[in-house]
């Protein structure tokens, strides 16, 4: 299992930045807070509505149209007053950091064209905040599991996204921009001297993302392994070393999670990676525990089906069953949570009900042909776990009997 990766095309926003040229001034809207009200509770559910249609029908241009950048802008300013307050610098951050968030969109959209999910899982008022967020659920089968928290802002009494909090990196995304901006702008004068934020190492990040962008993993993480300096024991810098080294070997990835893990032990924001973590490590009782505790603070019930993969490896077939279950009754359209349930019954020796469960799925629509060649074919490694099902005498009857 391995974590979504939409995190580098928003580290290129820092890059953007650098080479942008604006050509108006930025006007920023100050007050960032939205009342609690059935009304605006209502126009909240239609723009998480409107986002997850967007992703489906590919409409990348109303995604953008409703993300409100100069209120990102302001707020990643106010994260990092070390960042020039220079207008000519402002200006070409402003335009570089909206071409990077132009992409954002089309990056889910195109998971989405290779089988991925981008759901709009529910909505909450963070009191202390005074604001709405809403937040989506990103899952692929080959990607793993991201999630997106939006915080909302109103305009004109139109509500619009003006920050979202990443559940891979572990913050918010203008928490990551200020500081990558920070590496690569120039700090205020200071007594009349421009200081440098650029570090050891950073230049060799943004070498790294590039290779990432371009699918040269191996490179980009021989580059950012070889980076010691300060940044190097930074929470981002690690959770990005992860995200790279995911793409080279198990036993790299696996590495990864330990150092990240290592440092930030209590960080309760990298939960995400400690379920990695314990999967990788065989720890399945301490997974079902962390993923637990992220469905008490999503409240999404799809995370069953994470706990019932779990399970399943974990060869715990009866809890197994519960959870997958629950998703082929709650989400029946998701054919993976079927596939699982019927797996398990598999691996339980329930042949009779295996049977049973296929004349279900083809009595919902699913093709016989299609299903047989799900449980007769080998994985890449020559091997089919199904296979004790395919030699017996129920599946072979079965076969037999709904023969054209």
């Amino acid at each position: 299992m391995a974590l979504i990766k939409l995190f580098t095309c928003l580290s290129f926003c820092s890059l953007y930045a650098l080479n942008a040229i604006a050509q108006v001034a930025i006007p920023f809207n100050p007050k960032d807070t939205v009342a609690y009200s059935a009304i605006n509770s209502e126009k909240v559910i239609a723009l998480g509505n409107l986002i997850e249609s967007t992703i489906y029908k590919s409409e990348p241009e109303v995604y953008i149209s409703k993300f409100y950048t100069n209120v990102f802008v302001k707020r990643i300013l106010d994260i990092n007053p070390s960042i020039s307050q220079n207008t000519e610098v402002i200006k070409p951050f402003a335009k570089g950091i909206q071409q990077g968030l132009n992409k954002f969109p089309l990056e889910i959209i195109r998971d989405v064209e290779n089988g991925a999910y981008y759901d709009f899982v529910n909505y909450r008022y963070d009191h202390y905040r005074q604001t709405y967020y809403i937040l989506f659920r990103l899952y692929s089968s080959e990607s793993g599991m991201n999630y997106h928290d939006y915080r909302i802002h109103k305009k004109d009494g139109e509500m619009l996204i003006s920050d979202a909090y990443l559940y891979l990196s572990g913050e918010d995304i203008s928490q990551t921009m200020a500081r990558l901006m920070g590496y690569a702008m120039p700090n205020k004068k200071i007594l009349g001297l421009i200081e440098n934020t650029k570090r050891e190492g950073v230049a060799d990040l943004f070498k790294a993302i590039q290779y990432k962008k371009t699918g040269e993993f191996k490179q980009a993480y021989a580059l950012i392994n070889s980076i010691t300096s300060e940044i190097s024991k930074e929470k981002f810098f690690l959770v990005f070393k992860t995200i790279i080294a995911s793409t080279i070997d198990d036993a790299t990835y696996l590495n990864a999670l330990e150092e990240l893990l290592t440092n930030f032990s209590d960080d309760p924001t990298i939960v995400l990676n400690k379920i990695d973590y314990y999967i990788y490590k065989g720890n399945y009782f301490e997974a079902i525990q962390v993923i637990n505790q992220l469905q008490e603070n999503t409240e999404d019930d799809f995370l069953n089906f994470l706990k019932a993969n779990v399970a399943f490896q974990d060869e715990n077939f009866d809890f197994a069953l519960n959870n997958y279950d629950y998703m082929v009754q709650n989400y029946p359209d998701f054919f993976e949570g079927q596939a699982g349930y019927l797996n398990t019954l598999a691996m339980m020796k329930k042949y009779t009900e295996v049977t049973d469960f296929i004349d279900t799925l083809i009595s919902e629509g699913y093709e016989r042909d299609a299903l047989i060649n799900y449980i007769e074919k080998n994985d890449a490694y020559g091997e089919n776990i199904l296979d004790p099902l395919v030699q017996s005498e129920p599946y072979k009857s079965w076969k037999l009997k709904t023969k054209n």
